[in-house]
C-alpha cells in the first residue's frame, strides 16, 4: 500500500512555530525536506535535551516535531530556490517583507514554478496592519481569545477567581500548522485538476480566533463571556486523581446510574432518599453528592474508580501522567507508539505515532529525525534529477 502523499516533495523552510504542518505531511508519505542555516534551525537550541547533553541533534523539542523528514544546510538563496522549482509544495514562516526580499514571495516562485503551492505560516498573514509584526505563541493565545475562556471565574466564595491561563504548550503553533497541512491537501486536490499552484496564507491569529468553539458565538449573541468553571476531581485510594464531571450536567437519567452504584457499594447515604430524584433539591444539598463520590473514592483505586463510573454512565477518566498514557494498553493495542532506531547514539527512541488511522494509505514513520545538514548532497542530487 502506498502512502497519499508517497510523490509529493515538500520543502520546509520553517522555524518552530510551523514544523508540526512538515511532520504531518511527512506522515502522509512526503519527502519532506527541512531546509536550515549552517547553524541550524532554532527548535535544535530547544530543551529539553536527551540526557540533559544540550546539541543540535539532542533537542528532543526538535526530534518531537521533525521525525520523518530530511535535513539540508543551504545559505545560498540561489541554490534554495533550484530546490524550489523541484519541488510540489514550500512551507515557509517568512513574513511578506523577508520573502519577497528574498525572491520567495508567491509572485515571483509562481512565475518560475507555476505549479508550486506555497504556505505561509505567519502570526498575523501576509496583510493587514499587523503583517509584519511578530508574535510568540502566548500573545496569539491572548489576541485570539482562547485565553479569555481559560482560567476559573469567581466561585460563590471567590476562591477560583484566576486571571486568564495559557494552555502548556505552543497551542497557537500547534493549530496553525495543523490548519496549514489541511490547507496543502486541498491545495494539492485542487492542483491535480487545474495544474496550478496557489498561495495558502495561514494567520496563526486567526487560527486562535477560530479555536474559541462556541465562546465568540455565545458572546455574538448574548453579550457573555465565558470562563471555564473548576473541574472536580476525585482522590481514590491510591492517591490517583479521577476526574468527575457533575452528573446534573448531563441529565436526570445519569444521576439515576450513579446512585445505582454508589448504593451498590455501600456509600450512598442521605443520597437514597427519593427527595434527592429532584434536581433542585440535589443543587441544594450538592455537598452529599460529593461526599458520597468521596466515599467511594476511599474505597477504590484509580483505575477501578475509573472503570466504576463509565459502567455508570459517567465520563470519568483517570488522569495519567506521560509515562502511564505510555503504558495506555488501548493507545499500544493500536499500534500508536513508533520506536524507531538512533544508529548515532546506539539506542532506540519511542515515538507518538499517527493522530489517525486510514487502513487504505498507511501513516509513515519510518525515519528518525535528521541530524543537521545530514542530507544535504542526497537531495541535491535526487531533486535535481527530477
Amino acid at each position: 500500500m502506498s502512502a497519499p502523499l508517497e510523490a509529493v516533495r515538500v520543502l520546509e523552510l520553517t522555524d518552530e512555530s510551523a514544523e508540526y504542518c512538515g511532520r504531518l505531511l511527512a506522515g502522509l508519505g512526503a519527502d519532506v525536506v527541512k531546509v536550515e542555516p549552517v547553524e541550524g534551525a532554532p527548535s535544535r537550541t530547544i530543551g529539553p535535551f536527551l540526557d540533559d547533553e544540550p546539541g543540535p541533534d539532542r533537542s528532543l523539542a526538535f526530534w518531537a516535531d521533525n521525525v520523518g523528514k530530511r535535513s539540508v544546510v543551504i545559505d545560498d538563496d540561489a541554490r534554495l530556490l533550484e530546490l524550489c522549482d523541484g519541488a510540489d509544495v514550500l512551507v515557509h514562516t517568512l513574513r511578506p517583507a523577508q520573502a519577497e526580499a528574498r525572491g520567495l514571495d508567491f509572485a515571483s516562485l509562481h512565475e518560475r514554478a507555476p505549479g508550486l503551492v506555497v504556505c505561509a505560516v505567519t502570526p498575523f498573514g501576509s496583510d493587514g496592519p499587523w503583517a509584519d509584526y511578530l508574535a510568540d505563541d502566548l500573545v496569539l493565545m491572548a489576541l485570539g481569545g482562547s485565553m479569555a475562556a481559560c482560567g476559573y471565574g469567581p466561585g460563590a466564595d471567590g476562591v477560583y477567581d484566576t486571571p486568564p491561563l495559557a494552555s502548556l504548550g505552543d497551542q497557537a503553533w500547534r493549530t496553525a500548522s495543523t490548519y496549514a497541512a489541511i490547507a496543502v491537501l486541498g491545495a494539492l486536490a485542487w492542483r491535480s485538476e487545474s495544474g496550478v499552484g496557489q498561495l495558502i496564507d495561514v494567520s496563526a491569529h486567526e487560527c486562535s480566533a477560530s479555536m474559541t468553539e462556541w465562546h465568540l458565538m455565545t458572546y455574538l449573541c448574548s453579550g457573555g463571556v465565558h470562563r471555564r468553571g473548576p473541574h472536580p476531581t476525585l482522590t481514590a485510594s491510591d492517591g490517583r486523581q479521577v476526574a468527575a464531571l457533575n452528573p446534573d450536567f448531563l441529565g436526570p437519567h445519569v444521576f439515576a446510574g450513579m446512585l445505582e452504584m454508589l448504593e451498590d457499594h455501600g456509600v450512598a447515604g442521605p443520597l437514597s432518599d427519593p427527595a434527592f430524584a429532584d434536581p433542585v433539591h440535589r443543587a441544594g444539598n450538592y455537598r452529599e453528592v460529593w461526599r458520597a463520590l468521596k466515599r467511594l473514592a476511599e474505597n477504590n483505586d484509580g483505575e477501578t474508580l475509573y472503570r466504576l463510573g463509565q459502567k455508570a454512565g459517567l465520563p470519568w477518566g483517570v488522569i495519567r501522567s506521560p509515562d502511564e498514557v505510555l503504558d495506555d494498553r488501548h493507545l499500544r493495542a493500536r499500534g500508536h507508539f513508533v520506536e524507531l532506531e538512533h544508529p548515532e547514539l546506539d539506542r532506540t527512541v519511542t515515538y507518538s505515532g499517527a493522530p489517525f488511522l486510514a487502513h487504505g494509505s498507511p501513516w509513515v514513520m519510518e525515519r528518525r529525525p535528521p541530524l543537521l545538514g545530514e542530507h544535504t548532497e542526497e537531495v541535491l542530487v535526487d531533486w535535481s534529477a527530477r
